[in-house]
């Protein structure tokens, strides 16, 4: 089995940034709810919704990155870091929560009547927090990536979706102030409250993904390119049972190598160890790869290299 490791320690990076996201979050939610008590516009109050909803999936992400660097147990021998999945779920899960109560308060309004007042203020303070929640969403999804963190890359999402809650927020109330029509304030959240459910359904989507073992079939290519490269430099080679999953931050591949009859073990072995080199190589991230060695006389054998699943599938 070739392992490339991953470290089970918290990296600063991550850290620092849901630290900052948790900081920002708890002031931004502060001046947002301000600006609506002060103003009584309906998308001002749906930005702040989803503002409280938002702080909540903070909370639970910065416990969950934790979480998932804890080190592999009796009960849990492959780690914790599916809990990434759960937390990306979750967030989803709230984000389109916020999403109805902004749809329901929305209609509210159109129905009952719109009553604002001092929309300058207002329009200024959810200006002001709009802009900061765009660079630290921005930073936040810059720093998952380049740390492959689910965790950190989802809470970033969701902070940009609050950035775009905040934009739509001012375009209405801009525009209600510009017209005198005092309606555009709820269309606008209505609006913005059908993105918002958009953006939380693929967090939750995602989530599911990842829970279900669901191959990236970008992955599953590199890596049967990979094979396929090495079996031409081995012609007597044969490989098939190439299957993969991701757990967070770590990747975990396994397939089968036949060998011709008569093979010494330690040739099976060194030859097994290359090709598991070469597919971990490729994926260019944390991962286990293990190869299970047979005859090429195995009753279970096949002479190509085949998947359960073709990718065209799996992206289906």
């Amino acid at each position: 089995m070739h392992q490339q490791p991953v470290s089970l320690q918290l990296g600063e990076r991550e850290r620092r940034a849901m630290n900052l996201s948790l900081g920002v979050g708890v002031a931004m939610l502060g001046i947002k709810w301000y600006a609506y008590l002060r103003t009584g516009s309906t998308v001002i109050l749906s930005d702040a919704l989803e503002s409280v909803v938002h702080q909540m999936a903070v909370v639970f992400a910065w416990w969950s990155l934790r979480w998932s660097y804890r080190p592999p147990d009796q009960n849990h021998t492959y780690g914790h870091d599916k809990i990434a999945y759960f937390s990306a779920g979750f967030e989803g899960g709230l984000i389109g929560l916020a999403a109805l109560l902004i749809i329901y308060t929305a209609v509210e309004r159109l129905v009952v009547g719109v009553e604002v007042e001092q929309l300058g203020l207002g329009t200024a303070l959810t200006a002001a927090a709009g802009a900061v929640n765009a660079l630290l969403g921005w930073y936040l999804v810059r720093v998952g990536k380049a740390e492959r963190s689910l965790v950190v890359e989802a809470n970033g999402r969701h902070i940009l979706t609050d950035a775009w809650t905040s934009a739509g927020a001012v375009v209405g109330l801009l525009a209600a102030m510009g017209t005198g029509w005092l309606v555009l304030d709820p269309i606008f959240a209505l609006l913005f409250g059908g993105n918002i459910l958009l953006e939380g359904y693929r967090l939750v989507r995602r989530a599911v993904l990842g829970l279900m073992d669901t191959a990236d079939p970008v992955l599953v290519e590199r890596a049967r390119t990979a094979l396929e490269h090495f079996r031409a430099e081995h012609p007597s080679l044969s490989f098939h049972r190439l299957r993969m999953r991701e757990s967070g931050q770590r990747m975990y591949v396994d397939f089968h190598v036949q060998f011709p009859d008569g093979t010494p073990i330690e040739e099976a072995h060194r030859l097994a160890s290359e090709a598991e080199q070469h597919v971990a190589r490729v994926l260019d991230r944390p991962s286990d790869v293990t190869s299970h060695l047979e005859s090429s006389h195995h009753p279970d054998g096949h002479d190509d290299l085949t998947l359960g699943v073709s990718p065209s599938e799996r992206a289906r």
